[in-house]
């Protein structure tokens, strides 16, 4: 399946599909995987951590996707420039 964006987190990956947001982990005889279809996204958060310094850091963020049901997928040390590209992505995609 093609996504949209992916990129690192402390949790392996989180991926941005056509049809749903997931957090994956696949290496050495792990293979797991949290998601959500955008259906069942209620909103996101995106919190600084660390500030983007030319030269010395590209900055950090966590990522909180909110479900229906109290149900959270939280990404933490996101490149800071695409945390903001995944929360756009995500309210262009539940606002329709």
């Amino acid at each position: 399946m093609d996504y949209l964006l992916k990129t690192r987190c402390t949790k392996g990956y989180l991926v941005v599909y056509e049809n749903k947001v997931s957090l994956e982990l696949q290496s050495l005889g792990v293979d797991n995987e949290s998601s959500l279809p955008y259906s069942q996204i209620t909103g996101v958060e995106v919190k600084t951590t660390m500030a983007a310094i030319p030269i010395l850091s590209k900055g950090k963020a966590t990522v909180t996707v909110f479900s229906k049901g109290d149900q959270k997928l939280i990404a933490g040390m996101v490149d800071l420039k695409d945390a903001k590209r995944i929360k756009e992505i995500i309210e262009e995609k539940i606002a329709l």
